[in-house]
């Protein structure tokens, strides 16, 4: 498809004052392939400033609707921003600077249920470990525009803590791990259009790559291919997604290549059956959360992806149940109770079968 700045460009505001920003250049959308609301947007060009404004006016409503998108990131070539939470359907996009504006194009940006407001700042696992008590702790700090920043983890006992920095440059996103002191690895997403199309992660002289990230035409992601190199080699792993009719996470699953050693190869998959009661509106995406699913979807470039919003159209609702079959056919059942203080979920009970329960306690902004 023509992007959308080559059918419209912008050339002159309604005072006939040309445009100051010359060769922009809209990602391409379309009502089949919309843009995730809340995804990075990066519209390219030459002239933009600190003082550009990027506006969204809905095709078939007037100047006085117009919803101004935030700016996270600029340069004299290209500006950043967040697709809105509230806008759906095609869009014209409003270039406003030094005192005039102009239309750039038009882009297409998906329906969504609303975000709620108030993001998590803290969350406390407490879960049985072969008759023992344990707690572990999250913190998660926002910059300015929102955007997630820095995650620590700490555990009873422990006299340190795990963490995550997250850099949003231009095109990507960089996530670096540590412990309270030194950087032990990194991950690395390329994003386009608001979704991840690359992550690599190095750790300890292995790389994990994963590519060929996979989405439905309403935005969902649907599958993936990933790779990991050990002293030279290459091991290749599928995966997919099933979204249900619902818009749901309905099953993920990994197929393992045999590798040169001869060790474990197979399939092993997750089924998940969503709460139609319980809506995947929180600031984060707890699909994507470390303490519900990563001992079960152990993949930093699927979870960090969700997590991050990065990971195209949300699952609408969170997940009821999850049943995991590994590649000898044994399977084993999670359920999930969900609390509530008003629309927030304050408490998450986990189920896991074998006697070993957990809760997810979560605390917001005030």
């Amino acid at each position: 498809m023509l992007t959308a700045a080559l059918l419209f460009g912008c050339k002159k505001d309604d005072n006939g004052t040309p445009c100051p920003v010359s060769g922009a250049t809209l990602p391409t959308s379309s009502a089949e392939n919309p843009i995730p609301a809340g995804s990075a947007v990066t519209i390219q060009g030459r002239g933009f400033t600190a003082s550009s404004e990027i506006w969204l006016r809905g095709v078939a409503t007037k100047a006085d609707g117009d919803v101004q998108a935030t700016v996270t990131g600029h340069t004299s070539t290209s500006i950043t921003f967040t697709a809105p939470t509230t806008v759906s359907g095609e869009q014209s996009i409003i270039l406003k600077q030094d005192g005039g504006e102009w239309p750039l194009g038009k882009m297409y940006f998906a329906e969504t249920s609303e975000i709620l407001p108030k993001k998590i700042v803290k969350s406390i696992l407490n879960e049985e470990v072969d008759g023992k008590n344990e707690t572990h702790t999250a913190l998660y700090t926002y910059n300015e525009t929102g955007r997630l920043t820095r995650i620590k983890t700490s555990s009873t006992g422990d006299s340190f803590y795990e963490g995550s920095k997250i850099e949003y440059l231009q095109d990507k996103i960089k996530i670096s791990y540590d412990d309270g002191n030194d950087e032990y690895s990194q991950a690395e997403f390329r994003v386009e259009n608001g979704r991840a199309i690359n992550c690599t992660v190095e750790e300890e002289g292995s790389k994990w790559e994963t590519k060929e990230y996979t989405y439905s035409d309403n935005g969902y992601l649907t599958g993936f291919v990933f790779s990991l190199t050990e002293e030279g080699i290459t091991d290749t792993y599928t995966g997919e997604l099933t979204i249900g009719k619902d818009g749901c996470l309905e099953k993920y699953s990994i197929v393992e290549k045999e590798i040169e050693d001869g060790g474990y190869f197979g399939t092993y998959t997750v089924d998940l059956t969503p709460n139609t009661s319980v809506p995947n509106n929180l600031n984060l995406d707890l699909i994507g959360s470390n303490y519900l699913f990563g001992d079960i979807i152990d993949d930093h470039a699927i979870l960090d992806a969700y997590l991050l919003g990065i990971g195209g159209t949300r699952s609408k609702y969170l997940p009821k149940q999850l049943t995991l079959t590994d590649a000898d056919g044994e399977s084993f059942t999670v359920k999930y109770e969900y609390e509530s203080a008003g629309e927030y979920i304050s408490k998450i009970g986990i189920d896991s079968g074998n006697g070993n329960n957990a809760t997810l306690e979560l605390f917001y902004e005030e």
